[in-house]
């Protein structure tokens, strides 16, 4: 029997993927049953078997294609040297810069569809509740965020201990998280036009962060 291009497995296991995504942020892990999931994607709901072992398997499928529908510039950046090399102050002053635009860059230039929407919001529901999965795509794809930026304030104030880093961090990436994850609450408050134009706010969020670390730069 000849098959289709759309009956191909890799095919079908693109659409049972994309149907689930969509269906978990809409109604939830439990909310969701694997023949609504196949019904939606026109494939047999023994694939779902098949290819991702069951429910779960396709969960932690849906949530990883998240991260790499938009691949990250943040882990191609250099790594940033023990605040004891003679060259540490310098390359992290330029390594926090670039964090900060490519970490913008990936929250707001990309081309927003129902499908990265979706994503977004079972990541960040993920998050909240500390899901299963949690651990494991720290390790694959959130851990270079964390382990650079870490880097960078620990090289620019290496007087500050664990807690200060820690309250840094979260500070920078929560000001452009802001923009990504509560939308609706700024348009809803504020005058000014939304969505952000990227290079603006990546330039406003350099400036603030590294006065706010009291190594700002002139000109920056």
């Amino acid at each position: 029997m000849t098959h289709s291009r759309t009956d191909l497995p890799h095919d079908v296991k693109l659409r049972l993927i994309e149907a689930a995504t969509l269906l978990f942020a809409a109604k939830g892990f439990d909310g969701v049953g694997l023949r609504e999931i196949a019904a939606k994607a026109q494939a047999n709901s023994a694939m779902v078997a098949y290819h991702f072992g069951g429910k779960e398997g396709l969960y932690l499928a849906v949530l990883r294609a998240g991260f790499e529908r938009c691949p990250s510039q943040v882990a191609q950046l250099s790594p940033i040297p023990l605040p004891t090399h003679p060259m540490a102050k310098e390359l992290a002053l330029k390594g926090i810069q670039d964090h900060i635009r490519a970490f913008v860059d990936e929250l707001l230039m990309r081309e927003c569809d129902p499908l990265m929407e979706a994503s977004s919001a079972l990541l960040m529901r993920e998050l909240a509740v500390g899901g299963p999965f949690l651990e494991e795509l720290n390790q694959e794809f959130m851990l270079p965020y964390f382990t650079h930026l870490r880097d960078c304030v620990h090289a620019l104030r290496p007087d500050w201990g664990e807690a200060e880093t820690l309250y840094a961090m979260a500070a920078i990436h929560g000001s452009a998280m802001i923009y990504k994850f509560i939308p609706a609450i700024i348009k809803l408050n504020s005058g000014a036009a939304y969505p952000p134009d990227p290079a603006d706010l990546a330039h406003f969020l350099t400036d603030y962060t590294l006065r706010g670390l009291a190594v700002a730069p002139h000109g920056v």
